[in-house]
């Protein structure tokens, strides 16, 4: 037994090094000159939960505020948080050295779910290492070997580098290890191993969407493999929903709602409809088909599970890439979770060469395996070499735009373009209009107004008045824009003039330009008449009459001032000397987790056209009003539900392990 267990941990020893061989720049790397990458946001996330871990509930510097849970699903940012903080470096240098450290767990994830489904320790060291040097993605589909420059490339380590997908690959390895803990727990069947699973399943799901997907279409397809009995599937629903309660204080109904709709059109159209659901309905049957031929075969349980699940996320992968045909939304994006199903299921074809009697086809099948690995690793590592290049951030416009804003704007309201969007709030605590993760989403107008100020369509010869129109009425205060010839890598603006000689121009380098949006009143809370509030979203974003009067009451200087206070992440205070005619336009999207009191009397709080928070003070001469955010009922449930899940798993745990044996 011990020194099964010493091979076992040299198997593990062996593919953690392999992995970390290959990437170890990234590990001390603080900054790369993939500037473009997504992983800005996930930065700036981590910033944000390094200096406020007291009170994550509000998140005022996306889309005009957001609930925290809805910047995206936490636990990498929780553990980025966590290593800066406790080792006294950037959250970015964090962010690399974590995920990092978990892009080479991931091959020994794939030989844990391996050597469970096969029991065979050599058969589970093969898949590790085709999982960690190969990626068959690239062999089959072009246009994946043409974006990484080679089809022999690290698709992985490429997704995680140039377009910063930490979260994607840190799902990707917690969902092995998640589905070998449900395969344990259904197997034991004892309160521990539902708690391990349930923290596991959960833990994935608190990690990444597109993670959580694939993990329902793994826990399918081992159902499936393993011909489970009717107690199992009711069993496994069971822990599923278990494992939902673990995570729903971070990922209650509201936020799923978002991503769900939101999910659809970020991106590209990825509506659901009809048509999705027949193809759902022809890939179940195939998916049942395959595996009745696979079990009168009698294939081993990691060819069903293999098989099954490289069915499902390579069919929604290659319908994409081959005919176009959407399954899920970005479904593209699902060839990494399809190179982890072909790994088990290639080295469940080699293994069947291990137990060849004769030694000469396993001997030939190692030492093919071990020389195309080796010129692999050579490929691996000079691909590595040129990826995971450092940059002086000091010297990029991200960096000194950001810096620009935290001097000079501080706290109110910008809007950015492209990756100065990304990074702005990894350097600053400057609030946007923008963001990094659109799918969190909660105002349904911000995405059509940023599409216009980006695009101009429709709006001829009045395309800056109607974007400055929309500016003002957000609370925005200076907008950046970029040229032809801006160092900004996405340069969104169609016309880039458009503010020139409408708008004061503040800060200039070469190309890239930040313009004043001038507005009466830097509060976030405006004082206009109750008529003046818009009621109705507008039919289209350059359908602005109802937006005019509004934005002219901003400007009213017959209108008194109100100010705004931050007490807290979630309190804020405003005072002012009103009328009853007055009502106040929080420039703040509205959600029913904020309540008001005037004077220390409840205020209904509601949307307004804009999507923006309005209330109706109703008072005469001096007012105080006093907003907080109490994330709304659900948010106590989700809570209590969470806590509840937690807690009763380790009581059961505790007490079934108490429990004498008969």
């Amino acid at each position: 037994m011990r020194a099964s267990a010493l091979r076992t941990g040299g198997c593990v020893l062996l593919l953690a090094a392999l992995n970390a061989f290959v990437c170890r720049e990234l590990f001390w790397t603080e900054y790369t000159s993939h500037l473009h990458s997504i992983e800005a946001a996930y930065i700036a996330i981590s910033r944000y939960v390094l200096e406020n871990w007291r009170d994550l509930s509000w998140f005022p510097l996306w889309y005009a505020g957001i609930p925290f849970q809805n910047t995206y699903p936490p636990l990498l940012h929780w553990l980025v948080a966590l290593a800066a903080g406790a080792a006294g470096i950037s959250p970015a240098l964090a962010h690399h050295a974590v995920t990092a450290s978990l892009y080479c767990l991931g091959s020994v994830t794939v030989f844990g779910l391996a050597l469970k489904l096969c029991d065979d320790r050599r058969t589970a060291l093969t898949a590790g290492v085709l999982y960690s040097l190969f990626s068959p993605s690239a062999w089959l589909a072009p246009e994946i070997a043409a974006d990484m420059g080679g089809a022999w490339n690290a698709r992985r380590l490429h997704a995680l580098v140039y377009y910063g997908e930490g979260p994607h690959v840190a799902s990707l390895t917690l969902l092995p290890a998640a589905v070998l803990l449900m395969i344990c727990a259904l197997d034991k069947r004892s309160a521990g191993w539902y708690l391990a699973a349930g923290l596991g399943l959960a833990a994935v799901v608190l990690t990444n969407w597109l993670g959580a997907a694939a993990l329902a279409a793994a826990a399918l397809a081992w159902l499936l493999a393993a011909d489970a009995d009717r107690r199992t599937w009711l069993r496994a629903a069971g822990l599923g929903l278990y494992a939902y309660l673990l995570a729903s204080r971070w990922i209650p109904p509201t936020t799923l709602a978002a991503v769900k709709m939101n999910a659809q059109r970020v991106g590209g159209d990825y509506r659901m409809g009809a048509r999705q659901l027949l193809y759902w309905l022809a890939a179940l049957a195939v998916l049942l088909a395959v595996n009745h031929v696979l079990a009168r075969a009698r294939a081993s349980r990691l060819v069903r599970f293999a098989a099954l699940f490289t069915l499902v996320t390579g069919g929604v992968t290659l319908a994409a890439y081959w005919f176009g045909l959407v399954l899920l939304p970005q479904p593209h994006r699902y060839h990494l979770e399809m190179e982890l199903g072909i790994a088990l299921l290639a080295a469940a074809g080699v293994g069947k060469l291990w137990r060849i009697p004769r030694r000469a086809p396993a001997v030939a099948a190692a030492v093919a395996l071990l020389l195309l690995s080796g010129a692999q690793l050579g490929t691996y590592r000079n691909f590595a070499k040129d990826l995971i290049k450092p940059v002086n951030i000091g010297t990029t416009v991200e960096y000194r735009m950001a810096r620009w804003f935290q001097e000079n704007v501080r706290d109110r309201r910008v809007m950015a373009p492209g990756t100065v969007s990304f990074w702005l709030n990894a350097f600053a605590d400057t609030p946007q209009l923008g963001g990094g993760f659109d799918q969190g989403i909660t105002n349904p107008l911000i995405p059509a107004v940023i599409f216009q100020l980006y695009s101009g369509m429709n709006a001829g010869p009045h395309e800056g008045e109607i974007a400055v129109l929309w500016l003002k009425a957000f609370g925005v205060h200076a907008v950046a824009v970029g040229g032809p010839r801006s160092r900004e890598y996405y340069k969104p603006f169609r016309n880039p003039q458009k503010f020139a000689g409408l708008l004061p121009e503040l800060w200039r380098e070469g190309d890239d330009v930040i313009y004043a949006v001038p507005q009466r009143s830097v509060s976030l809370v405006r004082v206009v008449r109750l008529r003046d509030l818009v009621r109705e979203p507008p039919p289209t974003a350059v359908d602005v009459d109802s937006l005019r009067p509004f934005v002219s009451a901003l400007e009213n200087p017959e209108l008194p001032e109100a100010r705004w206070r931050w007490k807290s992440r979630r309190e804020a205070e405003i005072t002012a000397e009103l009328r009853r005619e007055h009502a106040l336009s929080i420039a703040i999207s509205f959600h029913p987790g904020w309540k008001a009191q005037v004077n220390g009397a409840p205020c209904t709080i509601y949307p307004d056209g804009l999507g923006l928070m309005a209330l109706e003070p109703g008072c005469e001469g001096s007012c105080r009003i006093v907003l907080t955010y109490t994330g709304a009922p659900e948010l106590l449930l989700a809570r209590l539900a969470s806590w509840a899940a937690l807690g009763g798993g380790l009581i059961w745990a505790l007490v079934s392990r108490r429990r004498p044996r008969t």
